[in-house]
């Protein structure tokens, strides 16, 4: 059992309307069950600008999408919080939208996500078969989360990121390595194109599998990558590496 993905790597801009018919022309041109785009792909990254209404329109339209074509669309997007803003993925299908508000937003240089509030809860979703925990971007450096995902019987990980050329190092170990000590697919979902002063989007999306190997990645341009994840290579990859059996519930961590 298992599900045919479209990791997006496909430049937005700071037009809702613009994007949205990106994220639907991708649908429309590559064949599916799971879509995924960049962290604040709707509205695009950086842009300051945010209409709530912009978000309502683009899920109606996409769910109306989902519905008739069975395909699930995982995309970043700004969201109204009370009289705050959260940098959040919808993962949308034929019956329901999903919401994961971005638990650990990154202010640091050259990001400034300070107009965002951050989210308090992890989410996880099933879709075709597949158990799968959202995380965005900075999010991945805090091992607890795909941790948690993973006792919790995700079969996969999903990583909307707009990330820069400054931290392609960083997440060119980490992503893969959080598969590995997990034994769950992971999804990388990177923005591409100019970033600010000068800085890039450095792309990179790719799939990594339970253990750890790079199944398909993009370059530093626009491409849709086209992948498959199985139920049965998680299950595989949990009898090599068996570390979520051997996790240990009775040590005490005092000092």
């Amino acid at each position: 059992m298992g599900i045919r993905i479209a990791i997006c790597q496909i430049a937005g801009t700071s037009d809702p309307e613009e994007n949205l018919k990106r994220i639907e022309g991708a649908i429309m041109q590559n064949q599916a069950d799971l879509y995924v785009f960049p962290e604040l792909y709707l509205t695009g990254y950086g842009n300051s600008e945010f209409d709530p209404e912009d978000t309502v329109i683009a899920e109606n339209r996409l769910r109306i999408i989902c519905n008739n074509m069975d395909v699930a669309v995982a995309v970043g997007a700004p969201m109204q919080w009370y009289n705050g803003i959260t940098d959040s993925m919808l993962f949308i299908t034929p019956l329901e939208t999903y919401r994961y508000d971005k638990m650990y937003t990154a202010n640091f240089p050259p990001y400034d996500e300070s107009m965002f509030e951050r989210g308090h809860s992890p989410a996880m979703v099933e879709w075709k078969g597949m158990r799968i925990g959202l995380e965005i971007c900075y999010d991945v450096m805090f091992p607890e989360i795909h941790r948690f995902y993973a006792t919790q019987g995700a079969d996969m990980v999903i990583v909307i990121s707009a990330s820069s050329d400054s931290s392609k190092a960083a997440m060119e170990r980490i992503v893969p390595a959080r598969s590995l000590e997990n034994t769950v697919y992971t999804i990388y979902c990177n923005n591409v194109g100019p970033f600010r002063d000068g800085a890039e989007f450095f792309g990179g999306s790719a799939l990594y599998s339970p253990l750890g190997d790079e199944i398909a990645k993009a370059g530093n341009g626009e491409e849709v990558l086209i992948t498959y994840a199985d139920k049965g290579v998680v299950e595989h990859a949990r009898t090599v590496r068996p570390q979520l059996r051997d996790l240990r519930g009775d040590i005490r961590w005092i000092l």
